[in-house]
This record gives structure tokens, C-alpha cells and sequence, in this order.
């Protein structure tokens, strides 16, 4: 891994993690002392979160966070619904056996996780792993990688507003319609409830914010 990825991957968990908040400013003398890294690949990963959405470069101000307004929020959460949607419905075309096998293993490990209710990183990390199973089911490379970068500003936004555990709960038996409708090949079927998902998501951050979330 090269510096520059290094450093986005470190700035990343922050965002996800809420250790930086919406408008915090981000120093490059700061991330230096905390990375060892010179000026250069700090630059080089602050320019990449910033075409990827996470920050605002000002020229001769500095870097921070940004700071969207719940309409941009919701706007986000209509485009990630609809290519989860995509993808659910490509895995319910595509899918292998062994894929349904691992997505199942996975969705084991998430009830456990959640019967727990306390181990939230790990949900997290479950999470990420199912849906990745999907979209790898879908055999799709180009949508795989844009949904991923999706996904880390799905979590930001989660534990900017509602937190985790606050769907937890229903994810659980969301999962069992996905997981059902991919195993059936039912193809619009598996996107209606994909997206249904990630509607009910975006519901709980935008509650989390103030804000109610329209039918879409």
C-alpha cells in the first residue's frame, strides 16, 4: 500500500469512527505528527477525499470536513439505495452456490453479533462483508468499487446522526428478504428489498438529524 492510500485508509476510519466531525479542520502538521508522512502524501490523500466527497479543500484557508445539509443527506441515500438496488438485482442473477453459502455464514455471524448487542464494530465489519459479498455476487467491477466508496460515507453519515444501533434490529431480518430473494433468483425482487433497506437506513440517520426522509 502506498502512503498516499496509507493515510485516506487512516483519515477514512476516522471520518466513519466520528473522531473528526461534520466542519472539523483537518492540519496537515497534525496528520504529519501522527503519520510519520510527509506534506506530499497527505496532500495527495486530502485531494482524494475530496473528489470522493469527505472534505473541502479551500485554497489558502486549509481542509475540513464537510459539513452537508440534510437534503445533500438525503440525496446521497436516494443514489446508494438505488445502485444497492442494482446490485442486489445483478447477485440474484449471477450468483453462485458457494457465494449464497458464504452470504448465509456471514448473516450467521451478524445474529450472533446482535443477540450481543454490544460489540458494534463488529456489526460494522459484518455488515461490510455481507453486502460486499453481494455486490461481488453481481460481477460487476466497476459498480463493486463506486458502492464500496459509497459505503464509507454511508457509515459516516450512520455515526454522525443515529448510530448503528438503532437498526440493528431490523437489518437482521432485511438481510433474510435479501438473502431470500437473491437465493430464489428473483431479480426485481431482490432489488425492491435491497433498496427497501437502505430507505429504512437513511430514515434513522435523517431522524438522527432532525430531519424526516420522503418517500422516494
Amino acid at each position: 500500500m502506498s502512503k498516499r492510500n496509507e493515510i485516506y485508509d487512516f483519515i477514512i476510519q476516522r471520518l466513519v469512527k466520528a473522531h473528526y466531525g461534520f466542519g472539523d479542520r483537518l492540519l496537515v502538521k497534525e496528520l504529519s505528527q501522527e503519520t510519520g508522512a510527509s506534506r506530499q502524501p497527505i496532500m495527495s490523500a486530502l485531494n482524494r477525499l475530496s473528489v470522493d466527497g469527505f472534505v473541502r479543500i479551500i485554497p489558502q484557508v486549509g481542509c475540513e470536513v464537510v459539513d452537508p445539509t440534510p437534503s445533500q443527506i438525503a440525496d446521497f441515500f436516494i443514489m446508494f439505495q438505488r445502485m444497492e438496488g442494482l446490485l442486489a438485482e445483478l447477485a440474484a442473477e449471477r450468483r453462485t452456490a458457494e457465494q449464497m453459502q458464504s452470504l448465509r455464514a456471514i448473516q450467521m455471524q451478524l445474529s450472533i453479533v446482535d443477540g450481543n448487542g454490544s460489540d458494534v464494530d463488529s456489526y460494522v465489519r459484518l455488515n461490510r462483508e455481507f453486502h460486499n459479498t453481494i455486490h461481488a455476487m453481481a460481477n460487476s467491477p466497476l459498480l463493486d468499487q463506486k458502492q464500496r466508496n459509497n459505503f464509507n460515507m454511508c457509515d459516516f453519515f450512520i455515526t454522525h446522526s443515529s448510530g448503528f444501533e438503532v437498526f440493528q434490529k431490523d437489518a437482521i431480518a432485511e438481510h433474510e428478504q435479501i438473502i431470500d430473494a437473491i437465493d430464489r433468483k428473483q431479480t426485481e425482487r431482490a432489488r425492491l428489498v435491497a433498496e427497501s433497506h437502505i430507505a429504512a437506513i437513511a430514515s434513522s440517520v435523517l431522524a438522527g438529524l432532525g430531519e424526516p426522509v420522503s418517500d422516494s
